[in-house]
């Protein structure tokens, strides 16, 4: 079922992405939505597969974007499988079936370097491919813009979908309305 709420995420994320751009750019650097919707999608979702979707997820922004498709992905599905496997390897350490990156404190420094780590990967590629025109130093300099830039805006979405997916009965007690015993 959540899968299908992915689909309109994506949509929005693609139409942010695509008609704000100049909007929200801060110099050389823009929130990557794409790669942020991928990211938390890696982090939130259960099971070992779900940097599949990730992959998926950055086909349509290849899709919308310009250069060729299927390099994002590609590179998406590479990190979303590192980070499903630190997920994994944090997930067992715990020992209680919960993970470090469930918590907001950790999820926005993993979207600041998992973003950071695509982006300049996406643009040694297209540089190698010949499709971006920058400087080999340059690439890894607006990398870590980007991935800021999106941890930044990650912040107000990771809040949300916390808020989201914690249980109805941890709220109630939160907000000191009465719970039968």
């Amino acid at each position: 079922m959540r899968f299908f709420l992915l689909i309109p995420m994506v949509y929005l994320a693609a139409v942010a992405e695509t008609s704000l751009v100049d909007v929200i750019r801060v110099g050389d650097a823009t929130p990557a939505l794409i790669a942020l919707t991928a990211i938390v999608w890696l982090l939130t979702a259960s099971g070992p597969r779900a940097f599949v979707a990730a992959g998926l997820i950055a086909l349509a922004g290849d899709l919308i974007a310009p250069g060729r498709p299927g390099v994002g992905m590609a590179w998406m599905l590479l990190v979303g499988y590192g980070v499903t496997r630190l997920r994994a390897r944090f997930r067992n350490a715990a020992g209680d079936g919960g993970s470090m990156f469930s918590q907001i404190v950790w999820q926005v420094p993993a979207v600041a370097v998992v973003v950071t780590v695509w982006a300049a990967a996406v643009g040694f590629s297209g540089r190698l491919l010949g499709d971006v025109s920058l400087p080999w130093r340059t690439i890894p300099i607006r990398a870590a813009g980007v991935g800021i830039y999106t941890a930044g805006v990650a912040l107000p979405v990771l809040m949300v979908v916390g808020w989201i997916r914690e249980p109805r009965v941890a709220r109630r007690g939160k907000l000191g309305e009465f719970q039968p015993s």
